[in-house]
């Protein structure tokens, strides 16, 4: 075996399961590499994909007795309407009708193949770790929240928020940063187990003294500021500065990481319902409900927190006509900012001359978070473009949202009839969808009910799915009847959460 090239190993390989490559890959660490070959997991993970599950139901329905095929045949010759770009005198077409049976079966496999495959140009998919993402057993950690004081009268502490911290120096060390209810803040490590380490296992790394983001030092007065108006995920970090943004009711406030101390905090006219993510590229937006602002620490000007916003120069905010956003995104090197929210509308902002709007896109739906895909998902391949995925409601039922950016330079001149827009609405889910993110090759989404979504991404294809009702451990608490209920789903996932740390 040691003296066969690697091209006839690879090809061997192609024939075998994907249990039995891995353990070929114990032998040597030559296999180790030819074991991890990306075009081997790329066919693995197309051969359990359901775009090659319908190729072979074609294939079995070709199979069939003849005279069916007749009069399949038969249904399929009927004319119907093609457009512009499908000619019934094709080459391929032409080739598949004079070509036989085995050249047939080959051109639909490469033809389902290349519609399947997720990989863009230019971008790197590493289709051992995606067949892994796609097949693999799932494993759910729960984070280690702190145990209540004694003279606290809540039984379990809740975490209103969370943003994840990433180590520029350590790529392996993950941590999240989480504001509690008593108005302190906690550092996680999330970092991933291996073979070699035991991972984070969310353990708490770090936390800052009581009353830290409410200024009072019971924590019961802090329990009633932290979740007034509902937990909130309002959480910004600047991993490369190591300081992180809190919304507290309608007070902004800069910590720094490092220290766990306060930094500064200024307020704002409207309660704070989301903040955008900030880097040394990118500055904090900042949206209330009824206003969009810019935040610069180094700004002398403070808006009156009052709940009338009259005055102040109109560069430093956008006023909304319509209350309620909920996601704040930037673009890229286009030098624009995307709103949504409770709003039938996109709104896409001009950062260099705020608040000068460069352009809407209707969905009609109540968008709950924004991303970007720096791909043209429903566009050619070759298209320069992006992909903003959006997590909706509409009519009571999930909406997933995919809508077709053209280039940065030409996003500024493009007009909204021409940005391509996919909707799905039927399959996505049946409760609303709170957040939508790319995922390897995937797409991910999560629903209101608890459900983690993972789909191909021409938006509707499933992959897998995961319930994380399901991964709950029995919990270690009172009795439920002594224990405040909770009508809301944030109310009830932090009290799952806080059950299984047994707090």
């Amino acid at each position: 075996m040691d003296r066969l090239p690697d091209e006839v190993i690879l090809h061997l390989l192609q024939f075998l399961e994907d249990r039995e490559i891995v353990t070929i890959q114990r032998l040597s660490s030559r296999y180790v590499t030819l074991g991890r070959d990306n075009l081997v997991w790329k066919l693995e993970c197309f051969s359990h994909s359901r775009a090659e599950g319908q190729l072979r139901r074609q294939q079995l329905l070709a199979a069939q007795d003849s005279r069916l095929a007749e009069l399949r045949n038969a249904v399929t010759a009927v004319p119907t309407p093609r457009s512009d770009d499908e000619d019934a005198s094709s080459t391929t077409m032409l080739d598949e009708r004079r070509s036989g049976p085995v050249d047939t079966e080959r051109r639909q496999w490469q033809r389902a193949l290349a519609n399947w495959e997720p990989g863009y140009p230019g971008e790197r998919v590493d289709y051992y770790e995606e067949f892994v993402q796609r097949h693999a057993d799932v494993s759910v950690e729960w984070i280690k929240l702190p145990r209540p004081d004694v003279n606290d009268k809540e039984t379990l502490r809740e975490a209103t928020g969370v943003a994840l911290l990433s180590d520029a120096s350590n790529s392996d060390a993950q941590h999240i940063v989480a504001p509690l209810d008593d108005g302190s803040i906690c550092i996680f490590d999330i970092a991933s187990r291996s073979t070699l380490t035991s991972g984070g296992a969310g353990r708490l790394l770090s936390r800052s003294k009581l009353g830290l983001l409410t200024g009072r030092i019971d924590p019961n007065e802090s329990h009633a500021i932290m979740t007034e108006t509902g937990a909130v995920e309002c959480v910004s970090i600047n991993t490369a500065s190591r300081k992180a943004f809190f919304a507290v009711q309608s007070a902004l406030r800069e910590v720094d990481l490092n220290t766990l101390q306060l930094i500064s905090s200024r307020s704002y006219p409207f309660s704070i319902t989301t903040l955008s993510s900030t880097s040394p590229s990118e500055a904090l937006a900042v949206g209330t409900n009824h206003t969009i602002h810019l935040h610069d620490s180094r700004d002398p000007y403070r808006p009156p927190a009052t709940a009338e916003h009259i005055a102040g120069p109109t560069s430093h905010h956008a006023t909304l006509s319509q209350p309620g956003p909920l996601a704040l995104l930037h673009h890229p090197h286009s030098n624009s900012l995307w709103t949504a929210g409770r709003f039938t509308s996109l709104l896409n902002y001009d950062i260099r001359h705020f608040p000068r709007l460069l352009g809407t896109l209707h969905s009609g739906a109540r968008i709950a978070s924004l991303s970007l895909l720096p791909y043209p998902l429903l566009s050619a391949r070759s298209t320069l473009g992006s992909t903003l995925l959006a997590a909706a409601a509409y009519k009571g039922k999930g909406s997933l949202e995919l809508f077709d950016l053209p280039s940065s330079h030409l996003l500024r001149s493009a007009s909204v009839e021409k940005v391509k827009t996919y909707q799905n609405r039927q399959t996505a889910s049946a409760s609303k969808l709170l957040s939508a993110v790319p995922h390897g090759g995937r797409i991910v989404f999560s629903d209101g009910d608890g459900n983690l979504k993972w789909i191909e991404r021409d938006g509707r294809t499933e992959v897998r799915r995961c319930d994380i009702n399901d991964f709950i451990p029995k919990s270690h608490n009172p009795e439920p009847s002594q224990r405040a209920p909770r009508g809301d789903i944030f109310g009830r996932q932090t009290d799952d959460l806080n059950a299984a740390n047994g707090t």
